[in-house]
């Protein structure tokens, strides 16, 4: 047998979220070849699932939002907890991490999401602001509400500013965390659900104010305020003070795009990592899949979608052409989605979490 077919394929993953898990899982379920899948995520815990991070003010524990284990055990897999990848070299066909570590690749898949950016608001960085996209966002949101509402002795008032699911979301976990929460919005409409609302003639925003959210739109100039102790205490906007005594920040979603910038791939003039039909870059060895992926100038920000775009790279790496997996982002991106059943399910935890 020759050294090429014994040799394992190198294949580097950055990012260790939802999309990466399904990538890995894709790979390792069908891969007819020898492979060596490197996985480097920047956070200190293996992948969870992040639309369930609400589910901690109810009292879920951290662990029960852990995706299948089993998937980064198996022995073809290695993760790099707690890394960043700071460089990319082409040439080379290397990444370097934050710890120094030089990785090789044959294939590179970037599948390093978003993140929420401050959007330029004035106050951003009080004390009592705080992004809503990791469990550490989530815990430190909790932690500080028990503590200001001892030091305040009353009940608290939150405000989040954004919009989309994410906004409706985060809305919800302050009132899981006793907290009243008003939606401060820069747009008349929450996109996700504007379609129905239309459809059915009802109004979203008055759906969310029967439950108890009160909602701002169209809250251009959004600032915020100190209290005398220095922590947030109000959002301007306009005419308008609203009282808060925190503020949850899901404005500003951007691709983390970076490390495709600083190597010279392509990348779109409104952000996200340039992708064709097979989630291939401007440079054929390396992929990108998820919120980072930008196709035909759009950017793929839904998860069942993200999973679709995860089998595609994978059937693409291996070149399985009797792979039962997506073999294009086309339908993907379009209006209709065509996908193979595991890509339509929803997120992957872990087995023991299965049975119960």
């Amino acid at each position: 047998m020759s050294e090429a077919v014994l040799t394992p394929a190198e294949i580097v993953v950055v990012g260790a979220g939802m999309v990466a898990h399904r990538f890995v899982e894709s790979l390792i379920s069908t891969a007819e070849v020898p492979i060596h899948v490197t996985v480097i995520g920047d956070e200190a815990r293996h992948p969870y699932d992040r639309t369930g991070i609400s589910g901690l003010f109810s009292g879920a524990a951290p662990d029960s939002l852990e995706l299948d284990r089993s998937v980064f055990e198996d022995f073809r897999v290695r993760f790099m907890a707690d890394d960043r990848v700071l460089r990319i070299d082409r040439g080379a066909r290397t990444v370097m991490t934050r710890s120094r570590r030089i990785v090789r690749y044959d294939s590179l898949v970037l599948a390093t999401g978003s993140y929420a950016t401050s959007g330029d608001i004035v106050g951003s960085d009080l004390r009592g602001c705080f992004g809503y996209r990791t469990l550490e966002d989530a815990q430190s949101l909790e932690c500080f509400a028990d503590r200001r509402r001892k030091e305040l002795g009353r009940p608290l008032r939150g405000a989040v500013i954004g919009d989309g699911s994410l906004a409706i979301d985060a809305a919800g976990s302050l009132q899981l965390l006793d907290v009243v929460p008003v939606v401060v919005q820069h747009s008349d409409h929450l996109m996700p659900v504007k379609p129905i609302s239309e459809a059915h003639g009802f109004s979203f925003t008055g759906l969310l104010e029967a439950r108890g959210i009160a909602v701002h739109t169209e809250s251009h100039g959004v600032r915020l305020a100190a209290d005398s102790s220095g922590a947030v205490g109000a959002v301007e906007f306009g005419d308008s003070v609203e009282p808060v005594d925190l503020v949850v920040l899901t404005v500003g979603l951007r691709p983390r795009d970076e490390l495709a910038r600083n190597a010279s791939i392509g990348v779109d003039p409104w952000g996200g990592i340039v992708i064709d039909e097979r989630c291939t870059t401007s440079d054929p060895c390396i992929f990108a899949i998820g919120e980072v992926a930008s196709f035909e100038g759009r950017r793929v920000e839904t998860l069942f979608r993200g999973y679709a775009m995860a089998e595609v790279a994978a059937a693409r790496i291996l070149d399985a052409d009797a792979m039962s997996a997506p073999r294009d982002v086309t339908a993907v991106t379009g209006g209709a989605l065509r996908m193979s059943a595991s890509a339509a399910a929803g997120p992957r935890r872990m087995r023991s979490l299965q049975a119960v």
